[in-house]
This record gives structure tokens, sequence and C-alpha cells, in this order.
């Protein structure tokens, strides 16, 4: 009897053991910067249109093209244009590495969408 005992108090504190491990091995793991898909919409909108990322840290865009009509992503003052992507498609990943902090606006260049409110900001705490 006092050795099923034992053996479920071993079993039971190695379960924590693991657990506890688990939870503190994931926070180190974690990498640093922010990764987003950006959807394109032919309403010529952005999904997110508002995008907060923290300087010095690498920022990864994926533009997700939901509509139909040709869209890009253009930030300027970082040299980042992502695109031309096809309705349906969706871009490669496009990192950079914003270091001043400010909020920076990105659009659509394809001629008439800017103009029709395809814009968003991107804020560098």
């Amino acid at each position: 009897m006092k050795s099923k005992l034992s053996f479920g108090l071993t079993i039971v504190a190695l379960g924590v053991a693991l657990t506890i491990s688990g939870c503190s091995g994931g926070a180190a793991a974690t990498p640093a910067g922010a990764d987003f898909t950006v959807g394109a919409m032919d309403t010529f909108k952005y999904d997110p249109a508002a995008l907060t990322v923290k300087a010095g840290e690498p920022v990864t865009i994926i533009l997700d093209n939901k509509g139909v009509l040709e869209h890009n992503f253009v930030i300027d003052d970082f040299n980042l244009h992502v695109g031309p992507v096809a309705g349906g498609a969706k871009s490669e990943a496009h990192t950079f590495t914003p270091t001043t902090p400010g909020t920076y606006t990105f659009y659509c260049d394809v001629p008439g969408h800017k103009e029709a409110g395809m814009i968003g900001t991107l804020t560098v705490n």
C-alpha cells in the first residue's frame, strides 16, 4: 500500500514540475519583434489600419489581399514596399526595424487607392 501511495505522489510531483518548467520555458522562447498580416480590401481599407510596435525591434509585414483588385503596402519612411499583390493572394514576409519613435503613414500606391482612403498608421514607441 505504501509503495502505491509513494508512486502516486511521485507522478503528481513530476506533473507539477513539468507544468512549471513548461510555463517558464515558454516565456523565454518568445522572440522579440512583431509580426502582422495586414488585410487589403477592395473597400480601400486595411485591416488593421493601425499598428503599434517598439523601436529597435524587427517588424514583419505580410499583405493579405482579401479583394479582387491589386493592392500594395508602402511606408516611405522605412523604404518599405510590399507588393503589388494580386486579388486573393498574399505577399512574402517583409521585415524592417524602425529605430525612431513616431507615427508613420502606410498606404496603397496603386493609382487612386490612397486618394480613396487606403491609408493607415504605424506607431513606433
